[in-house]
């Protein structure tokens, strides 16, 4: 008698199960792995012996344009040693020994150490669970971008601005003892600009560059970059500042990304009067790109935005000019790459009067959900209003958990203990209702992945600080 093949049939099943909850793993939790070409900032494990952060973008002189602090927090449960070194524009690098406390910060402002043009830092520490953040104040505002965990061979940049109220600078950190050498090419309205100079640009072993690139690209509006490394490895940085002689004023010190990619988070979005935002979307490759611009609104819904950007040139979503993003309600943004060709994405807000809040943010979206983030700088005082914004990208609630990392206590401040934020939603906390003090660092945890933004406001005086969290790995 013959029995019936029911080997192939069960092997189906299974694999239409499997199918099943790849797909269901994918949506209920969104995944904390990162690809290895992704290289975004990540905080070091529990268990790690050492770790390393590079900043860089930032000034170090008197009256300096965006004088940089360097801010560490611990959010572990021992002290961490090691030493800062300071790498000036023009000069020779200072070391500097760093201890911070369990459950605490520390910072180190580079104006202590070198007087230069520009300066970076390369932090050392003997274990994880640490994050860094450089932190800039100018007379055209503050703002805050994390430090990278790792040097890359390339760097890309959404946005940039060469016109007559403009200073665009990209800053090159090379934090190890071979020099590298580097290409930059930039994208504009114009079509792409390849400056002699700064192709097989040399950036010395320990050492840094800074560039202005209005130098070389001037009077654009649209001015998108690609650092590809022939040697070596580096970090690179964004200074972009406008002085007000037309409508815009304010400065941003933001960190490139490494790597286009598939998704972008943005927790934070609102339109109203005074505020502009915008995001650039930037394909560096050669074929043209499909994107989603997904919404998430604090009441209602709406349809995603759908883009097409050419390849090697950038499309800019004025949000404002969006019917279907309404005004005067907070939103998320997620966006994403659909026909497998990836981008680099970046957010402006552009602030003024009658605004409450006046001055420039640029962010670089979150590459990753995760379960654990830290927020290296901030406070929230009778002088700056602190905002944190969780956004849920999973199709299940996420209760989440704040604790004040209070040098060496950690607090859990009142009404943060247990925050509800809904599925595929985004929910912003007033911190200044909870917390009331000065320099503030904090570990946000999700009882399952989460992205998180922290945004500072200075009523009063130029300054608006709006950057992503960084998240700690598993």
């Amino acid at each position: 008698m013959n029995r019936p093949h029911r080997l192939p049939a069960v092997l189906a099943i299974v694999a239409v199960l499997a199918a099943a909850w790849v797909v269901d793993s994918r949506v209920e939790r969104p995944s904390t792995e990162v690809a290895a070409d992704v290289q975004t900032p990540m905080g070091g494990r529990p268990g790690a012996r050492s770790s390393a952060w590079f900043c860089t973008g930032a000034t170090a002189e008197t009256d300096g344009a965006a004088n940089g602090t360097v801010v560490v927090a611990n959010a572990g449960s021992r002290r961490l040693n090691g030493r800062a070194t300071v790498v000036p524009s023009e000069g020779e690098p200072r070391q500097v020994d760093l201890s911070v406390a369990p459950s605490g910060r520390t910072t180190l402002r580079l104006t202590d150490v070198v007087a230069a043009p520009y300066a970076s830092a390369l932090v050392e520490l003997d274990g994880g669970e640490a994050v860094v953040e450089l932190s800039a104040t100018g007379p055209l505002g503050d703002s805050a971008t994390a430090c990278a965990s790792s040097a890359s061979t390339s760097w890309y940049f959404a946005e940039g601005v060469t016109t007559r109220d403009a200073l665009e600078v990209i800053s090159l950190f090379n934090p190890f003892p071979e020099d590298a050498v580097v290409d930059l090419v930039f994208f504009t309205e114009e079509g792409e600009v390849t400056p002699q100079a700064l192709t097989g640009l040399s950036v010395q072993g320990r050492g840094m560059h800074a560039i202005n690139v209005g130098e070389h690209v001037q009077r654009r509006v649209q001015v998108s970059a690609q650092i590809s490394a022939r040697a070596g490895r580096l970090v690179a940085s964004r200074l972009q500042t406008f002085d007000g002689t037309d409508t815009r004023k304010g400065m941003a010190v933001t960190l490139g990304a490494a790597s286009p990619g598939d998704l972008w988070y943005f927790p934070e979005g609102f339109l109203g009067e005074g505020l502009t935002e915008r995001f650039q979307l930037f394909n560096p490759g050669r074929e043209e790109a499909r994107t989603a611009v997904e919404l998430a609104l604090e009441q209602g819904q709406a349809e995603p935005i759908i883009l097409t950007v050419p390849g090697e040139s950038r499309v800019t979503l004025v949000a404002n000019d969006e019917a279907r993003i309404p005004k005067g309600v907070a939103h998320a943004v997620t966006v994403r790459a659909t026909n497998g060709v990836p981008v680099v994405v970046e957010r402006t807000i552009d602030a003024t009067s009658p605004a409450n809040r006046t001055g420039l943010a640029i962010t670089t979206g979150a590459r990753v959900a995760a379960a654990r983030w830290v927020v290296a700088a901030g406070q929230a005082d009778d002088t700056t209003e602190e905002w944190l914004v969780l956004q849920n990208p999973g199709n299940r609630p996420v209760r989440v958990s704040v604790t004040l990392l209070d040098d060496g206590v950690a607090v859990v401040p009142p009404g943060l203990g247990a925050i509800e934020v809904a599925p595929r939603s985004r929910r912003g906390i007033r911190l200044n209702d909870s917390v009331r003090r000065g320099p503030t660092s904090l570990l946000v945890v999700g009882d399952t992945p989460i992205v998180v933004e922290r945004d500072a406001y200075k009523g009063r005086t130029l300054g608006t600080v709006m950057s992503l969290a960084i998240p700690l790995r598993d």
